[in-house]
């Protein structure tokens, strides 16, 4: 506990309803890290005894101690503030206010103590009017947004070191107000306080002098990334996407400012707003109407947007565009070690069924009836469809029953009780976010589509505008050809897709075990088997660079595999199978239950040369747009955390060692989490 407290000792104690009241203490409860969660206090007016196990709970937010403080709080201190009749004061407080010391009592402010108000204006306030809250900083901190707990922390460490804004009554200032900076003029000057008239609003208010709402310590503490252009965004403006996509804003107009103080990045428009989350940003592009999306900005404190790779090595060859114009941005092909080129290829951006009986249905797909952005993941008809995979699938039994557990209304209504499930999964960021996905869906992700009537700015478009990222190929040396990325990329940042020919099971087999084919560029499109809840993880096969020893070996995942000599098994035969609700629709709607093979040797695109890494920083997502067809996901790749400019993008193709009889393939991917062998 922060502070010791007693048996029956007097308390105030927070009700919505009630405000605060007097209350007697009874009993506290803490979480296993000795934290202070919950305390039991009896009221004042309460009839029960003080034994009785009828007195309400309270959280240490809602508990302060009767008792005034003195002259001796650290700064950081959680305090509740009562309304005071001291005239000696910065401002009347006509509510009780729930803040944090910030300066201690002294000769220079008066004897009195600084308070930050939880959003409030600050103030200074005689220790006859505070009370100590029970509530730990750290506990304030974890509910606040980033930049908040980032300021504060950085405040209380270097305390009493302070930078001040030095200014005199009647001077003038900038100060920000709802993003724009605006006029202000100094009315009065007290300690660390100053009281500010702003001639736009016909009203004073208290500042901080060490606020960065004033422009002049704003400036100070802010770096900020160059742009190229400098020009404003209309509906007559056209874009040039050919660039690195974060520094599509920058080009157009926008400052991104990286501020360390506060551990955050503000991003200020062309005509002054300033935003430093993305939800106010996006439902600014959306209302403007703007060319702009909310996924070529990023708020993330690592990702340096206007740093780009330059390798020390002088290359041997280099194209500037390996891919001749079919991706929206130029794929650089590099070789520092020799003059030699990758094994020709046709280079495709979509899957081309190798024979004329395949056939990705495309009429099944419906749309949704969305026209804000599909901002409301809970009523938009695609989000709910992949929210269905989510709550049917085995991969999120114990998410699924835990939130089911928690589930207050009747468990017979089940529209209310899947409304209350959709709602959780959204506040839980399952899918996209902000034109990211920071975690992998295993039941997929069906994306909006043709039939929707949202646009390209809605929050459930990624995959299907294409490669906007800058990637390299490049020799490494050591494992073949290899991907690196030009510049840094957020985590989550969609990458590609996998392109290529896609064969049926016998035809696979067939070119399998062709010496000059082979299944190096395989993966597997195993949706439809991952579905059953007796299958493995999904392991598609791709780029075997960097493993050795590959000749005629032939792996897919889940429940089928293939071995030397192309012949097809099921593993775990005589283990039951049960199917999931998902599974039987799906086998109900006539579909192949068999798995298609996507071969990318002699058609494909950038994503055939990714390597395997026991250490991967890229994930693989089954994503569906066009079609509903479950035979046929696209292949995505997502990144798995901030990658650095110049970083090889690489994933884990996740074999099973001793899986295929005869075949062995070490791994040589370096990392320190090696495991030695895939297979």
């Amino acid at each position: 506990m922060p502070v010791a407290i007693d048996v029956g000792q007097r308390v105030l104690v927070y009700n919505p309803s009630h405000g605060w009241t007097l209350a007697y203490f009874v009993t506290a409860q803490q979480n296993n890290d000795n934290k202070l969660q919950i305390l039991t206090c009896r009221l004042s007016n309460c009839h029960h005894k003080a034994t009785s196990q009828d007195h309400y709970r309270y959280p240490p937010e809602r508990v302060a101690l009767n008792d005034t403080i003195g002259n001796n709080l650290n700064v950081g201190t959680r305090v509740l503030c009562m309304p005071s009749g001291d005239a000696d004061t910065s401002r009347y407080i006509d509510k009780p206010l729930r803040g944090i010391i910030t300066e201690q009592p002294s000769s220079i402010n008066n004897q009195r103590y600084l308070i930050f108000a939880d959003n409030d204006s600050p103030f200074y306030l005689r220790s006859i009017a505070i009370h100590l809250l029970l509530e730990s900083l750290s506990n304030y901190l974890s509910k606040v947004d980033l930049g908040t707990k980032h300021y504060i922390e950085n405040y209380v460490l270097t305390y009493p070191k302070r930078r001040l804004v030095n200014i005199s009554a009647k001077d003038h200032i900038n100060i920000e107000l709802n993003g724009q900076w605006v006029d202000a003029i100094v009315s009065k000057v007290e300690g660390s306080l100053m009281r500010v008239f702003l001639p736009i609003l016909n009203k004073h208010e208290w500042l901080y002098r060490g606020s960065l709402r004033l422009q002049p310590l704003f400036n100070s503490v802010s770096s900020y990334e160059p742009p190229c252009k400098r020009f404003a965004v209309n509906k007559e403006t056209t874009i040039d996407n050919k660039c690195h996509f974060l520094l599509i804003p920058l080009n157009q107009g926008w400052k991104r400012q990286i501020r360390n103080d506060l551990g955050t990045i503000v991003y200020i428009s062309p005509c002054g707003q300033m935003f430093t989350d993305a939800e106010r940003l996006y439902s600014y592009l959306f209302q403007i109407d703007s060319l702009l999306n909310i996924k070529q900005f990023s708020f993330d404190m690592n990702c340096r947007v206007t740093q780009k790779f330059i390798s020390l090595k002088q290359s041997i060859v280099q194209m500037e565009d390996y891919a001749n114009e079919r991706e929206n941005v130029p794929l650089m092909l590099v070789n520092e070690y020799d003059s030699t080129l990758p094994k020709i290829f046709e280079y495709i951006t979509d899957r081309i069924p190798l024979t004329s009986d395949i056939v990705i249905d495309k009429s099944t797909i419906q749309g949704c009836s969305c026209t804000d952005g599909c901002l409301d993941t809970t009523k938009c008809a695609c989000w709910k469809k992949t929210y269905d995979g989510i709550i049917e699938s085995h991969y999120y039994e114990d998410l699924i029953g835990e939130l089911k557990e928690l589930f207050n209304d009747d468990d017979e209504n089940i529209e209310n009780m899947r409304l209350y499930l959709y709602e959780a999964l959204s506040k839980r960021n399952y899918g996209y976010k902000h034109g990211r996905l920071l975690e992998k869906i295993h039941s997929g992700i069906y994306e909006c589509n043709g039939k929707c009537k949202c646009d390209s700015r809605c929050t459930n478009r990624c995959v299907q505008f294409g490669v906007n990222t800058l990637l390299q190929i490049y020799n490494t040396s050591e494992k073949g050809w290899g991907v690196r990325t030009l510049y840094d990329l957020p985590a989550g940042t969609y990458l590609s897709c996998y392109a290529g020919e896609v064969l049926n099971d016998e035809d696979a087999n067939r070119r399998g075990v062709q010496k000059n084919m082979g299944d190096v560029y395989f993966t597997a499109l195993d949706f439809v088997a991952s579905l059953n809840s007796s299958s493995r993880k999904p392991r598609p096969m791709m780029n075997m660079n960097n493993v050795s020893h590959v000749d005629n070996m032939n792996v897919n995942s889940d429940l089928q595999q293939h071995n030397g000599n192309g012949h097809t098994y099921m593993e775990e035969e005589n283990i039951p199978i049960e199917k999931t609700k998902a599974f039987l629709e799906y086998q109900q709607a006539n579909y192949d239950p068999g798995i298609f093979v996507m071969d990318a040797h002699l058609k494909g695109n950038v994503s055939r040369f990714y390597n395997h890494s026991c250490s991967p920083n890229v994930f693989v997502q089954n994503v569906f747009i066009e079609s509903w067809d479950v035979r046929f996901p696209w292949v995505a790749f997502f990144t798995v955390s901030h990658i650095k400019a110049g970083t090889e993008l690489v994933w884990d193709y996740s074999y099973e060692v001793d899986t295929v009889e005869n075949r062995v393939l070490h791994c040589r991917c370096g990392s320190e989490e090696c495991r030695h062998r895939l297979l």
